[in-house]
């Protein structure tokens, strides 16, 4: 049975934080155009994106010669459930050519439920939604993203904030991890660049 519990200011601002990456084109689209596409899909679907990051390469891994992925993370605002919010999630994946098959091959598109409000979710049931993210915290193209949109963004649970987790990545990874353009864009809510 899951289990979950709120936790400090995330969940204060009923704050919700996504992250996108991508490395494979699809139908002609680059990874970029195809993170923009899909958070415009995201606007779409019962959800509000409120703030974008700018785009960030890290190198593919585990195999570094595989297409370098262009990476972001997005604040969303919706009335979806997490797990309904989660689903919504794959089905995008799956309208740009997302297929499941061997962990952490190229994909045409990546979208990951890292915060959800706040909340703290175990569970020991196969393929039940972990909140947050078990994997955000040790990944640079995940934290180096968020802190554009949320440096104020702690770890549900742990109340370990960003600039403790970055500094804790190792330092190969953070600096392989750089950003590379402007702002993601959900050209619907014509947003912004947050303030630095």
């Amino acid at each position: 049975m899951p289990s979950f519990r709120l936790q400090g200011s995330n969940d204060a601002h009923g704050r919700i934080f996504i992250a996108l990456g991508a490395n494979r084109a699809y139908r002609r689209a680059t990874p970029v155009e195809n993170l923009n596409s899909a958070l415009a899909a995201l606007d779409a679907a019962e959800v509000t994106v409120t703030a974008t990051s700018r785009a960030w390469r890290s190198p593919a891994w585990p195999d570094p010669s595989d297409p370098p992925f262009i990476n972001g993370c997005a604040a969303l605002r919706t009335r979806l459930g997490a797990e309904n919010l989660m689903d919504r999630l794959h089905e995008i994946e799956k309208a740009f050519g997302r297929t499941r098959s061997v962990r952490n091959a190229p994909r045409s598109m990546d979208l990951d439920l890292i915060d959800y409000r706040g909340v703290v979710r175990t569970s020991e049931r196969d393929n039940a939604l972990i909140l947050p993210h078990p994997r955000a915290v040790q990944r640079a193209f995940v934290l180096l993203p968020l802190k554009d949109i949320a440096p104020d963004w702690r770890e549900p649970g742990t109340g370990r904030d960003l600039d403790t987790l970055i500094a804790r990545l190792p330092r190969t990874d953070r600096e392989a991890c750089q950003p590379v353009g402007d702002l993601l864009c959900a050209a619907a809510n014509g947003l912004k660049r947050p303030p630095e």
